[in-house]
């Protein structure tokens, strides 16, 4: 089995550059020819995995957190001789949010690469954005508004793996402000005022945040969650249900699903499609069903 693998030393507040000897043994235990490649700045992995020759690898794997696989994503349709190929994950970030679509559960390192050995993958649904005229993908979840802002805020904690989300929730709940979107789902146009948009491939964002507790990663569609204009203190109430999903129950929360998806506002708003921050309104959406197959344990779900 021969992996092309793209790894960030910088993943988890620094934590992943005292893994790699482990990982490395890990490798050869389940026979695996790794080529590892390891990030050296923001925008690497797209470098790297465009211009690689894929037809050497039966797998493209992760080493890091959601802005790794995203970039090795975005990295993969751009390549010009691109062929079909598997795409695994050993989450080791500060967020792991996407790991949670694809395991049952956490791993130790060595368990996680033994699932990725085995090869076993299922259909995995992937979302195109395009936005101030070029297109990007994602895998998990793109936010604009509170969320982005939230995201802005966190990253300048990232060294507090995963209360730099929490710190960046309560920041900018203090300096909450709304804007006025066109939304346009599948043909239907709906016009309002929000705090923040979600749109979701997988469950979760941040980490351990259920943002979206109906999506499926091969249903060939993207849930919405737009919370519309509320104040901080039913803001804070409503946040604090994202971790149990129990946030789509409350008034403030609109839920919707759709495969085509436009979105203009009345101020530009910076977009965060897992976790980076890339692009701005207005922008369009498409999921593509099936788009890339997954390594996982979950392959008989």
């Amino acid at each position: 089995m021969n992996v092309l693998v793209i790894y960030n030393k910088k993943a988890g507040g620094g934590k992943a550059a005292n893994h790699v000897e482990e990982i490395n043994n890990s490798f050869l235990k389940y026979n695996i020819n790794a080529e590892i490649n390891f990030t050296k700045h923001i925008g690497h992995a797209i470098e790297i995995v465009k211009e690689a020759d894929l037809t050497k690898f039966n797998s493209i794997i992760t080493v890091g957190g959601d802005g790794t696989f995203y970039e090795s994503l975005n990295g993969y349709f751009q390549n010009k001789n691109r062929v079909d190929i598997n795409f695994g994950v050993l989450p080791i970030g500060t967020g792991n949010s996407l790991s949670r679509d694809i395991y049952d559960k956490e791993y130790s390192l060595d368990e996680y690469v033994e699932i990725i050995s085995k090869s076993k993958t299922k259909p995995f649904d992937i979302a195109k954005f395009t936005s101030e005229g070029k297109e990007m993908y994602y895998a998990n979840t793109l936010g604009f508004g509170f969320t982005s802002d939230v995201v802005v805020t966190a990253s300048k904690f990232k060294f507090l793996g995963k209360f730099a989300y929490t710190i960046g929730v309560l920041y900018r709940t203090l300096m909450l402000s709304t804007y006025k979107m066109k939304l346009t789902a599948d043909g239907e146009t709906y016009d309002m005022e929000n705090v923040l948009v979600a749109i979701s491939n997988s469950k979760y964002t941040g980490g351990n945040y259920l943002m979206a507790p109906d999506a499926k990663i091969n249903d060939g569609k993207l849930d919405l969650i737009i919370l519309n204009k509320l104040g901080r203190i039913n803001l804070l109430k409503t946040f604090t249900k994202i971790f149990s999903g129990e946030h789509v129950k409350t008034e403030f929360v609109k839920t919707m699903q759709a495969k085509n998806i436009t979105i203009e506002t009345s101020k530009p708003k910076i977009l965060s499609p897992d976790g980076e921050l890339i692009g701005k309104t207005p922008f369009s959406i498409e999921c593509i069903k099936g788009g890339i197959n997954m390594i996982t344990n979950l392959y008989k779900q």
